[in-house]
C-alpha cells in the first residue's frame, strides 16, 4: 500500500473514541469519565487507559465492547440502569435485514453479564481485571493467525498503539467533545457480538472462574480409574535347603540335608533341680479358675460368695509360668584339612547345614556361627546363603590335620555356647589330633565325626567325658543321584502352578499346529519340529510321546531351518531383524541377535542354510554365520550357494501321523457344570474315570448336553500368564471360589478355594485316555503326556479319588 492510500492515524484514532450519536455512552468533563445515556458513570478515564494498554499487543476490539464489559464488571451493574439503555438503543437502530438478531444478542449479551457478575469480586476489580479482559477480548483464531474480534470500530494491531498513543497525549480531547455520526445497526451488533463469542467460550460462571485461576476453560475429567490387579499374596521367602536344591551343584547336598536334619537329634540343655522355679505363686488376680480360690473366699457364707464370684471381686493364685528352655548360641567347627577332602567334606557340610537349620528351634532361633577349622587357623563360614554354601565347599587345607586351630580355639575367652566339631572318624586314632582334642574338650559340647561309608557319630562331652549318643548310616551315592528341583519361575499371581515350572510337567498335545514346509523341520535322527499358529517352537522326539515345548513365543517372520545332526537351528528374518536360535534338545536354546548386521532397511534378504551355515545375501555381499562354532564367519563373500537342495523332504502324511497319534484337542470350552454322578462336565464332554480290560484310564467322553445342569459360562480372558500373549486363557470361578483355567493349548488348570487342595492340569484330549498333574509333583494317565516313567506317578484311579474328586466335590 502506497503512503497516499494508507489511512490517517488521527483520522483513524478519532473515529475510535468518538461518542456515536445516540448511542449507550458518553464522554463527560471533558473527556475524564464515560457514562451512560441515563448519567451513571461507567468508567474512568485512567481505568480505561489501562485496559486499552492491556488489550494493545493483540489488537483493540471495539471500544463499545470493552465499555460494556467495564460496565458488568462493577458492583453497580444491577442499579446503573444500563438494561433499560441498550434496549432504548436497539429500537433506535432497528431496520433492514439484521434488525431481528437484535434481541438474541441482547439476551446473550445479559447471560454474560450473569457470568460476570458470578466471578468473586477479586477477580473483576483491580489488577487481576486486567486478566479477564485479555481472556475475554482475545482475538479469534484463524487457523495459525490471530484476528480481532470484530472488524467494525476496531484498531489492527499494527495502528493500535498509535492511536492508543494519540488518545493518551491529549491531542483528541477537543475532537471528542463533538460526537460523531449516528449509531447505526451495524455497529451495535458489532459490540454485542464481542460478548457473544465471550459467552460461547465460557457459558458458566464457575468456567471463567477456572480459566481465569488455572488457564483452563474447565477442570480436566478425571482420569478413569486404573484396573489394578488383585494384590497377590506375597509368596513367603523360600529356605536354603529349597534354593540348594534347585542349584544343580548343590541339589545333592540339600537332599543328604534333609536326610540328616531328620537323623541329627540334639539333646536339651538340662538343668539342676533347684535351677528351675517351678511350683511358686506369681500373684493375686480377679480371674482364674475355681480350684486356685484363695481359702480365705471359700470362708465366706454362699450368698456373698457366689456375689464376688458373678461381680468378678473373687481373689484367685495366678501361678508362675515355667521358664522357657534355655537357648544356648551354637558354634560350629567343619575340619577342613586333608583327610576331609573329597566325599567326607560335602558329608560334613551336609551334616553342618543339618545342625544349624532353624527349624530345629520352632519357639526361639538359637545364633549358630560356623567356621572352616584349617591346620593353623579358623575362617568364618556363612552357611545362611547359598554363595556362603558354595564357598564353604571351597574351603580346604592341606594341613594332615586342625590340632593346631584346635588348640588355638580352646584358648578363647569361654562362652556360654553349644560347641560341634565335625571331623574324620579316623582323625581320632591320630595322636597329634587326639592330644589337640583332649585338650579343647572342655571348650566342645558336641563332636560329630563322619566316614567315607556313610557312618555319622554324635558325641557329647559332659564334665570331661565323651558319651556316644547316636550312630547312623547313610546312603552317600544320594550326593550323585539326587534330581535337581524344577525351580519355580516367577510368575504372574494368578498364574496356574503348571505355568510356574521351569519345565512343563506334562508333555503337550498337537494344538494349533499346521504343518508345511515354511514352519516344519524333520530330521529322523532328531524329530520333528515344528511352528504353530500362535508361534510356539513345539519339538517331538518320537511318535509315541506329546510335544516338548522349546520356546513359548518366537519372532514373526519367515523361517528357515538347519541342523548339525546334533540340534536344530531356526533362523527368523523380517523386515528389521535377523535372528538365530539354536536348539541343542536337552538344554535351554541359544539366541544371537544379527539385526545390526542387516544393510536394506525393510527388505528382507535371502536366505539358505547349507554345510551347517547360514548365508544372508546383502547389497554389499553375502554374509555367512557359522552355527557349528555360533558366529559370523564371513559378511562380505561374494559367493551365494544357488541350487541349494534341502535335506528336509515333506512327507507330510508320516509328520502328521508322528505329531498326532489319532487325537483331537479341546480348546474352546464355553461352559462348565458338575453333573449327579459328580463328574465335571465341559459343553458335551464329561471327565470320567473308565474302566478297561487292563486298568482304568481318564477319558473325555462325549456327552448329550443336559440343559438342566447348573452351567458356569467361561468369564472374559485373562492376560499376561505366559510370555505369548497369543495363548488365550478363559476364566471360569464358581461361587465358591474355586476357578478353572482354559489353557488354549490343550489344557484346563483347576483350582480349588481350599489352599489345602493341590491344583490339578487336565490335558483336553478327545479320542483316547488323556493325562493330568497335580502341582505336589504327581502324574497320572497315558505316557503319552507323562513320558515312560514319570517320577512321581499314581494309578489313574488313586489319582481320581485322591486329587479329582475332592476338588469336583468343592465345586459342588
Amino acid at each position: 500500500m502506497s503512503k497516499s492510500s494508507a489511512p490517517d492515524p488521527f483520522k483513524l484514532a478519532l473515529e475510535y473514541f468518538q461518542t456515536p450519536q445516540n448511542y449507550f455512552w458518553r464522554w463527560t468533563e471533558e473527556g475524564a469519565l464515560a457514562e451512560w445515556q441515563n448519567g451513571t458513570t461507567i468508567c474512568y478515564r485512567e481505568e480505561l487507559e489501562a485496559v486499552l494498554h492491556t488489550l494493545v499487543p493483540a489488537g483493540l476490539p471495539p471500544l463499545g465492547a470493552v465499555l460494556l464489559l467495564l460496565a458488568v464488571c462493577a458492583d453497580t451493574w444491577s442499579a446503573s440502569g444500563g438494561r433499560a439503555v441498550l434496549e432504548a438503543v436497539s429500537q433506535r437502530v432497528r431496520y433492514g435485514r439484521e434488525a431481528d438478531k437484535l434481541d438474541f444478542y441482547l439476551t446473550t449479551f445479559s447471560k454474560f453479564a450473569e457470568v460476570v457478575q458470578g466471578l468473586p469480586r477479586e477477580l473483576r476489580t483491580g489488577p487481576p481485571k486486567l486478566h479477564l479482559f485479555r481472556e475475554v477480548l482475545q482475538p479469534e483464531p484463524v487457523g495459525k493467525k490471530m484476528r480481532p474480534l470484530a472488524l467494525v470500530q476496531g484498531v489492527a494491531q499494527a495502528r493500535s498503539q498509535q492511536a492508543l498513543h494519540l488518545w493518551t497525549s491529549g491531542k483528541l480531547d477537543a475532537s471528542l467533545r463533538v460526537t460523531g455520526s449516528l449509531i447505526t445497526l451495524e455497529v451495535f451488533l458489532a459490540d454485542l457480538q464481542c460478548l457473544d463469542r465471550a459467552l460461547q467460550r465460557f457459558p458458566m460462571p464457575g468456567s471463567l472462574d477456572h480459566h481465569l485461576r488455572t488457564g483452563l476453560p474447565e477442570a480436566p475429567a478425571p482420569l478413569p480409574a486404573p484396573e489394578l490387579p488383585t494384590p497377590a499374596e506375597p509368596e513367603p521367602p523360600r529356605s536354603l535347603l529349597d534354593q540348594l536344591a534347585e542349584d544343580p551343584r548343590t541339589a545333592g547336598l540339600a537332599h543328604l540335608t534333609q536326610r540328616l536334619v531328620a537323623s541329627l537329634r540334639i539333646p536339651p540343655h538340662t538343668h539342676q533341680a533347684s535351677e528351675k522355679p517351678l511350683g511358686g505363686v506369681a500373684d493375686i488376680t480377679n480371674q482364674g479358675s475355681y480350684d486356685r480360690l484363695l481359702l480365705s473366699e471359700l470362708a465366706q457364707d454362699d450368698a456373698l460368695l457366689l456375689a464376688r464370684l458373678v461381680n468378678g471381686e473373687a481373689l484367685y493364685l495366678r501361678r508362675e509360668a515355667p521358664p522357657l528352655p534355655e537357648v544356648r548360641p551354637r558354634v560350629v567347627l567343619l575340619d577342613s584339612t586333608l583327610r576331609m577332602w573329597g566325599v567326607p567334606r560335602v558329608f560334613a557340610l551336609a551334616a553342618a547345614l543339618a545342625w544349624v537349620q532353624p527349624a530345629r528351634q520352632p519357639r526361639r532361633q538359637a545364633p549358630a556361627t560356623a567356621y572352616a577349622l584349617g591346620g593353623q587357623e579358623m575362617t568364618l563360614l556363612d552357611l545362611t546363603s547359598l554363595d556362603g554354601v558354595v564357598e564353604a565347599l571351597s574351603q580346604l587345607d592341606v594341613a594332615p590335620h586342625g590340632g593346631p586351630a584346635l588348640r588355638q580355639f580352646a584358648q578363647m575367652p569361654a562362652a556360654a555356647t553349644d560347641c560341634l566339631l565335625i571331623t574324620e572318624a579316623q582323625l581320632l586314632q591320630l595322636p597329634e589330633f587326639a592330644a589337640a582334642l583332649t585338650e579343647a574338650k572342655t571348650a566342645l559340647r558336641y563332636l560329630l565325626t563322619v566316614d567315607r561309608s556313610g557312618e555319622l557319630q554324635l558325641f557329647e562331652y559332659q564334665q570331661g567325658r565323651r558319651t556316644l549318643l547316636s550312630t547312623t548310616r547313610h546312603d552317600l551315592d544320594v550326593l550323585h543321584q539326587a534330581p535337581r528341583r524344577p525351580a519355580r519361575r516367577p510368575g504372574h499371581p494368578a498364574a496356574p502352578a503348571f505355568l510356574h515350572r521351569d519345565s512343563a510337567p506334562l508333555f503337550f498335545p498337537a494344538a494349533g499346529v499346521r504343518l508345511s514346509i515354511k514352519n516344519t523341520f524333520y530330521v529322523p535322527e532328531l524329530g520333528v519340529v515344528s511352528i504353530s499358529d500362535t508361534r510356539r517352537v513345539l519339538y517331538w522326539a518320537d511318535k509315541d510321546i506329546g510335544a516338548e515345548e522349546l520356546l513359548p513365543v518366537i519372532e514373526p517372520g519367515d523361517y528357515y531351518f538347519g541342523t548339525d545332526s546334533e540340534g536344530i537351528c531356526v533362523l527368523v528374518s523380517n523386515r528389521t531383524q535377523l535372528l538365530i536360535y539354536g536348539f541343542s534338545l536337552s538344554g535351554e536354546p541359544v539366541r544371537v541377535d544379527l539385526s545390526s548386521e542387516l544393510e536394506a532397511a525393510d527388505a528382507q534378504p535371502s536366505v539358505v542354510f547349507k554345510d551347517g551355515s547360514y548365508y544372508v545375501r546383502q547389497p554389499s555381499g553375502t554374509l555367512v554365520f557359522d552355527c557349528m562354532q555360533w558366529k559370523i564367519w564371513e559378511r562380505t563373500t561374494t559367493t551365494f550357494p544357488t541350487n541349494t537342495n534341502t535335506a528336509f523332504r515333506a512327507d507330510f502324511g508320516h509328520l502328521k501321523r508322528h505329531v498326532n497319534n489319532g487325537y483331537s484337542v479341546l480348546q474352546r470350552v464355553r461352559r462348565m457344570a458338575v453333573n449327579a454322578e459328580r463328574e465335571l462336565v465341559l459343553d458335551g464332554h464329561t471327565l470320567r474315570l473308565v474302566d478297561s480290560s487292563t486298568s482304568p484310564t481318564l477319558q473325555l467322553v462325549q456327552t448329550p448336553f443336559d440343559k438342566a445342569l447348573p452351567n458356569i459360562q467361561v468369564e472374559e480372558e485373562v492376560a499376561g500368564l505366559t510370555p505369548n500373549n497369543q495363548v488365550r486363557f478363559r476364566r471360569v470361578a464358581w461361587p465358591n471360589g474355586s476357578t478353572a483355567l482354559v489353557d488354549s493349548r490343550g489344557l484346563l488348570h483347576l483350582r480349588s478355594t481350599d489352599a489345602a487342595l493341590p491344583e490339578v492340569t487336565i490335558v483336553l484330549v478327545l479320542g483316547q485316555a488323556t493325562a493330568a498333574w497335580a502341582s505336589d509333583g504327581t502324574v497320572c494317565g497315558s505316557m503319552y503326556f507323562t513320558g515312560a516313567a514319570p517320577t512321581p506317578s499314581a494309578p489313574v484311579g488313586e489319582f481320581y479319588h485322591r486329587y479329582l474328586r475332592p476338588l469336583i466335590e468343592q465345586l459342588r
